[in-house]
């Protein structure tokens, strides 16, 4: 008789549970941003940069219940102290954008996944970035990157202070 009333004690709570994990699941969802930028960092560089030098960034992050939209980075000077002063940014259209001379001949490419979530993937990028237009002696830099959903509405950005040294 034991046995029994554990069995469908069993039955009981592994049927519920299933129930309750799709609810949160639901909440999960509905908690989650729009889209987040989560991560960000050099390939296999290290510095300091010269002005000819070409910067590998990659970037991670996640998107829900919505459409990528465009792309944008910018560099900031990373002064001891007062606030920065924003030096170069450049506009991407879209997640996916190869080097031209109207984005500074800098390039961005992106893949997304399917997440364990519904209605939600997550992405992994690489840009490729030109520093032509940053300054030499020993001089530090911030980069921020900027996402925004198709529609434009919902935005994350990412920065790390102190990024990179120009020689």
């Amino acid at each position: 008789m034991k046995k029994i009333t554990y069995l469908l004690l069993f039955i009981f709570l592994a049927s519920s549970c299933t129930k309750n994990n799709d609810n949160i699941k639901e909440e999960l969802e509905k908690a989650l941003p729009t889209i987040q930028v989560t991560s960000m960092g050099l390939m296999l560089q290290t510095g300091p940069f010269v002005p000819a030098d070409v910067l590998g960034v990659t970037f991670g992050g996640a998107i829900t219940k919505a459409e990528p939209g465009s792309l944008d980075f910018a560099w900031y000077d990373a002064p001891n102290s007062g606030p920065a002063t924003r030096i170069d940014s450049v506009h991407f259209d879209t997640f996916t954008e190869k080097a031209t001379t109207a984005n500074g001949n800098n390039s961005v490419t992106t893949s997304f996944y399917p997440a364990t979530y519904p209605n939600t993937n997550y992405f992994s990028g690489n840009l490729v970035l030109k520093l032509t237009k940053l300054a030499t002696g020993n001089k530090a830099y911030t980069l921020r990157i900027y996402v925004r959903t198709k529609e434009g509405d919902k935005m994350s950005s990412f920065a790390v202070t102190k990024f990179i040294t120009m020689k």
